[in-house]
């Protein structure tokens, strides 16, 4: 039944030494932990970083880069309640995996693409896989809402613009970015273009008797109960979906007033050629000399105001 099984598979098998990266910010690289646990099954080294939401202090000389920190369950400055990376990597420890994550700071493309190199030459890795909690990061400009895209989109130019590794794209949590205003019918637009472009590598399902799934679940869990003023949409709900929560179900006090529509879909892996996602970014070139966050959002700014935006569509099913 090999011949059956998504060609992401293929393309990871090659692969020895790997980095799944957040690419959105908050708690995205979670939703790249079920992939972490069974790559490292296969007996492949994997390392896990994160676009980071965390204000973190500057670090002494001789560091990787100015953009990119080690976090470990000894990190010497806890910046506030609100570090996931920090009580990931405490987690990690306590199950006996190697306990590093590497944190992002908040920046453009130009000194995200900086650090990434840097990391990537400091790891020796092959393939870098960034890990959207959402869907949002395949939409190319002109969508009636884009979600959030300043962080997605930050992560998605610096590793496109990256030289000598595999680049690939996972999307987890389909439906949960209604609730940032995402129009879904845009996704699954920009994936049937992805195929016909030969950039879509296919869809699998996280199924909750397997030991990665399994695993991740308790990492959130256990995080969560860490940060509980903080509990992460997108996992919890994600989470939810996996173990055959349906509909208007909330895991989080967070969502509360607002309807949420969990469903099957959510626990499904999507995944992409990463510079295939990157071809149809409409401000791609702008993105290309942002320095700051706040550059970025200027980008996205001026483009949205120059685009003709397509209407909402409601899927017909």
């Amino acid at each position: 039944m090999n011949a059956l099984q998504p060609p992401f598979f293929a393309e990871v098998a090659d692969s020895k030494r790997i980095l799944i990266a957040g690419m959105g910010g908050g708690f995205d690289v979670f939703c790249g932990l079920p992939l972490y646990f069974a790559l490292r099954a296969e007996g492949k080294e994997v390392f896990l970083a994160n676009y980071s939401f965390t204000s973190l202090a500057l670090q002494p000389p001789g560091s990787l880069a100015p953009a990119v920190v080690e976090v470990t369950p000894h990190f010497s400055v806890h910046p506030g309640d609100y570090f996931p990376e920090y009580w990931l990597s405490r987690w990690l420890r306590t199950q006996g995996e190697p306990s590093s994550i590497y944190a992002f700071r908040k920046v453009g493309v130009q000194p995200l693409r900086t650090a990434y190199q840097a990391l990537i030459e400091h790891l020796s890795i092959e393939t870098v896989i960034l890990v959207d909690g959402g869907t949002d990061s395949l939409m190319r400009g002109d969508e009636v809402d884009l979600g959030t895209p300043h962080e997605d989109i930050t992560s998605l130019v610096a590793v496109n613009e990256l030289q000598g590794v595999k680049k690939l794209l996972v999307c987890l949590g389909f439906g949960v970015d209604r609730f940032h205003g995402v129009c879904h019918a845009h996704y699954l637009e920009a994936t049937a273009d992805l195929i016909k472009d030969g950039a879509y590598l296919g869809a699998f399902s996280l199924m909750p008797e397997t030991p990665p799934v399994q695993k991740y679940r308790d990492a959130c869990e256990a995080v969560f109960e860490m940060m509980p003023r903080y509990i992460s949409i997108v996992n919890s709900s994600v989470v939810g979906a996996i173990y055959g929560g349906y509909g208007d179900h909330h895991a989080t006090e967070r969502t509360h007033g607002s309807e949420l529509w969990l469903s099957p879909l959510m626990g499904l892996y999507w995944t992409y050629h990463l510079p295939g996602v990157a071809r149809r970014l409409q401000y791609y070139e702008p993105m290309l000399s942002t320095i700051t966050l706040s550059d970025v959002g200027l980008v996205i700014e001026a483009h949205r105001d120059k685009a003709k935006i397509r209407p909402w569509v409601d899927i017909p099913v």
